[in-house]
């Protein structure tokens, strides 16, 4: 770009400098951000104090170089789950009315299970231990512990060093994840029988695309006199993992189109 030919809104001017930004992971000075804009040098400055503001640049005290703000992965975090939620959401409104259970959808962050969806079922007591936007350790709860045992091996032993402090404060440790990390292995599927509220249980699955990547988790929770052995097996592991398949398809499509 040679310069700034047709005027241009203050919104497309913030999108062509987090673009270039965006180029620039370890930052990039002012001079470099104008030659890759085709902006002025005072608009581009004027830009970046403007989104400095609202914590989606910052700038480098010592070096003076401006790269994203952390602000900005929120917020393409909260994009990205918002879309699986709604890809997700038919799907377990089904769940919710085959088990008039509650479902609950759960994504991996980090050493965390973030939860980003849950519907509620007709049953009149309601498993109501998670809600959209609540965080748990990999490995606790049924969604959390179907994330955790699909993990490779490496990648379970790095959550548990992480989480370590996080974990006693629910009474888990890395030998009782492991645990259910073999159960899972075993049954094909991860069960919560009353580990973070004794009254409550959860059978949980992952969700896993074409390609191999462990999107999210599927979780159906009751109390536990609902959650029998037959029932389970019966009832909620086929509409389930009928639904994690579903789901699965679709976002392996998603991914495919994206990559296209």
């Amino acid at each position: 770009m040679t310069g700034e030919a047709a005027p241009i809104g203050s919104i497309a001017r913030a999108a062509r400098v987090l673009e270039a930004l965006a180029a620039h992971p370890d930052g990039a000075p002012l001079a470099d951000l104008v030659a890759a804009t085709g902006f002025t040098k005072t608009t581009v400055h004027r830009t970046l104090a403007a989104m400095q503001d609202v914590a989606w640049v910052h700038q480098d005290p010592q070096t003076r170089a401006y790269a994203l703000g952390t602000r900005l992965g929120d917020l393409a975090r909260q994009a990205g789950t918002v879309n699986l939620a709604a890809m997700a959401r038919r799907g377990m409104q089904r769940l919710a009315e085959v088990t008039a259970d509650t479902v609950f959808l759960s994504v991996p962050e980090g050493a965390a299970a973030l939860c980003v969806a849950r519907e509620v079922g007709a049953y009149p007591i309601r498993t109501l231990t998670l809600d959209r936007g609540d965080r748990r350790p990999l490995g606790v709860g049924a969604g959390a512990l179907a994330l955790y045992a699909a993990m490779p091996s490496e990648a379970r032993a790095a959550a548990c060093r992480i989480n370590r402090l996080w974990l006693q404060d629910y009474g888990f440790d890395t030998a009782r994840l492991e645990e259910g990390q073999r159960h899972f292995a075993n049954q094909g599927y991860a069960l919560n029988d009353g580990g973070v509220v004794a009254a409550m249980s959860a059978v949980g699955v992952p969700v896993i695309t074409r390609n191999g990547r462990l999107a999210a988790a599927l979780a159906v929770g009751a109390i536990r006199e609902r959650m029998t052995a037959e029932r389970i097996a019966e009832v909620i592991l086929p509409a389930l993992r009928t639904e994690a398949a579903h789901l699965a398809e679709r976002l392996s499509d998603w991914d495919e189109e994206m990559q296209a």
